[in-house]
């Protein structure tokens, strides 16, 4: 090759390896992407339904504290902390469950983005392999 000749045989081999080990690779890169693309997506609705419960939460705060300033007797305020409290624990628990399910979906989706990666990337060489 330094004398100016054709490179080779065995030398266009070797640099054939590296072509064909990114063609064995790319179906998993390929199912990685797209598990990644699943798991980000849900965890973003998880993310947003956390905080579209919170900023919830935090008005019903301040009205809480705007209610208490304005009683005018004791009973007025043990009925404002009643009450108050009563809705967080709906709100709270209600919010657990929904969460809960959200994840539960998140990981669903990505078990079975996966398991899909998986089978596509173990048949993808028994393709190549018939092919040729």
């Amino acid at each position: 090759m330094l004398d100016g000749s054709a490179p080779q045989a065995g030398a266009q081999n070797v640099l054939a390896i590296p072509a064909m080990v990114l063609g064995m690779w790319s179906p998993w890169l390929i199912g990685a992407a797209k598990l990644s693309a699943h798991i980000q997506q849900g965890f973003g609705t998880v993310a947003s339904e956390w905080q579209n419960f919170v900023g919830r939460r935090v008005k019903e705060d301040i009205a809480f504290v705007q209610r208490i300033t304005q009683s005018r007797t004791p009973g007025e305020v043990w009925v404002a902390h009643a009450q108050f409290w009563e809705q967080a624990i709906e709100d709270y628990g209600r919010e657990y469950l929904l969460i809960g399910r959200l994840a539960a979906g998140v990981t669903n989706k990505a078990v079975s983005a996966a398991q899909c990666a998986v089978k596509d990337a173990s048949e993808e060489p028994l393709r190549s392999l018939k092919a040729a």
